[in-house]
């Protein structure tokens, strides 16, 4: 079959690596500059910065037998472990995805604009050219997956789902700075911060690079107000944290960071057409954590390169 896959985060790439390997003809759609979705890292300087997901658990055998194949590779390694593993890849999280999607062909720049359906096939109409499919994956968070098909009739539930955002401060020291004996703090921190990440002791970057993630109602108290102001008081909050003195700043803005509530099926298919979603908002229904995360998104991927097949 000739297979499309709109969006290439971590779903995206497990179904097109999957698909790929069973002989199917796979293209993925993606209307970032690099594949990963929240698999993001920026470079600052001579350093690196995670600035999506921190890092990853496993509880599942599948992504047990990956993780240890990625080990063996040198793509993925045990930041701290307490009290179970928390893995990070090296280089930073955006480098593993780029690595998974190697050999796959991936449209970068690309943004789908229509999807409808004739005869059987799928026609996608990208801000770039027109694509013909005989089956569809979507991936992108289910607000943008549910305008890009408001044709189409979607179980009401899908609809009614949410997702909280996230601002992610960086911030670049001149100094060396020591956050926790670990490189991160989650605990006894001001209100507003949720995560403070030094990428340097987690192992992904060369220079003092800290990464400062707010919580789901600060972020969205702060969500619509100026840059530099959100910015500024995110600094100030650091400041609790840590004196040191900041080189350089940068902020970015995650508008659909974390399902507030989740699908207890891991993935879902149009009534009627070759359109399935994916992701990670998509958990099976044993999933004991009833979360969103690398791990659902990872399994997602799975099952539904397994149903298409």
């Amino acid at each position: 079959m000739n297979i499309g896959i709109i969006g290439a985060g971590l779903s995206g790439i497990v179904a097109a690596r999957d698909l790929t390997r069973h002989g199917h003809t796979v293209e993925l759609i993606e209307k970032s500059r690099s594949v990963g979705g929240r698999l993001a890292t920026r470079r600052i300087g001579e350093g690196k910065a995670d600035h999506g997901a921190v890092y990853f658990t496993v509880r599942g055998e599948e992504l047990k037998q990956d993780v240890a194949d990625w080990q063996m590779k040198g793509w993925v390694n045990v930041w701290y472990a307490d009290p179970y593993p928390r893995y990070v890849a090296a280089g930073g999280m955006n480098a593993l995805a780029k690595r998974l999607a190697e050999g796959l062909t991936v449209h970068l720049n690309e943004r789908a604009e229509t999807v409808t359906t004739r005869a059987g096939q799928v026609h996608v109409r990208t801000d770039v050219t027109a694509r013909q499919y005989d089956r569809l994956i979507i991936t992108s968070p289910l607000p943008q997956t549910l305008d890009l098909l408001a044709d189409f009739p979607i179980d009401t539930t899908l609809h009614g789902l949410t997702y909280a955002p996230t601002f992610v401060g960086l911030f670049e020291f001149g100094n060396e700075v020591t956050i926790g004996p670990d490189g991160i703090l989650e605990t006894g921190l001001a209100s507003g911060l949720l995560k403070v990440i030094n990428n340097r002791q987690k192992g992904v970057s060369a220079t003092e690079l800290v990464s400062v993630y707010m919580d789901e109602s600060w972020s969205e108290e702060w969500y619509d107000r100026p840059e530099d102001e959100t910015l500024q008081e995110i600094e100030r909050l650091l400041q609790t944290v840590t004196a040191s003195v900041i080189q350089s700043s940068q902020l970015k803005r995650w508008r659909y960071a974390q399902a507030t509530d989740v699908w207890n099926e891991p993935y879902y298919r149009l009534r009627d057409e070759p359109i399935f979603l994916a992701g990670d908002v998509f958990l099976e229904p044993d999933d004991a954590s009833g979360r969103t995360r690398f791990e659902s998104a990872y399994v997602s991927g799975l099952r539904v390169a397994e149903a298409m097949r």
